[in-house]
């Protein structure tokens, strides 16, 4: 997963759970689908980079779809039950498929930072591997130059 798969697109182009942020150079009012969450991408007015933000309860998200108002019962008959009940489960398949999606997303996400998780110890092995070697040197160091001050006449 990378920045390129999910460009952040216009605020004309909003979608439902999409995430909403500002560019700190230019101000662009930008959205981005939830899967971006925490990746770099480029604004579409400065192109300067951006972290997009990791939604928390202050993050405004695109408004999720909510139910239509009801159907009116005329007279509490079969058909205009039916047209209610259609209409409840037209909603309800609606948020099956953003929440499908949504998970689709998520899964996604945590697969990307477990790999990220997993490259980042290989990384900080190396690190600790060549800090240890520093450390050695440092060590030998110190011992030269205690017996360079052990030898110096008085």
């Amino acid at each position: 997963m990378s920045a390129d798969n999910l460009p952040a697109h216009d605020s004309t182009d909003i979608r439902e759970g999409d995430i909403l942020f500002d560019c700190p150079h230019c101000g662009k009012n930008m959205a981005i689908e939830a899967a971006g969450a925490g990746l770099m991408v480029r604004c579409a007015n400065c192109g300067q980079p951006i972290q997009v933000p990791i939604p928390n309860h202050h993050t405004p998200e695109a408004p999720v779809a909510t139910a239509p108002a009801d159907v009116p019962v005329d007279d509490g008959s079969p058909q205009a039950v039916i047209r209610q009940l259609d209409a409840a489960l037209a909603m309800a398949n609606q948020q099956i498929d953003r929440l499908l999606a949504e998970k689709e997303a998520l899964q996604e996400r945590r697969a990307f930072l477990e790999q990220m998780r997993i490259a980042n110890v290989t990384r900080f092995e190396h690190i600790a591997l060549e800090l240890g070697a520093v450390q050695d040197a440092l060590d030998r160091a110190l011992v030269l130059l205690a017996e360079v001050r052990a030898e110096k006449p008085a």
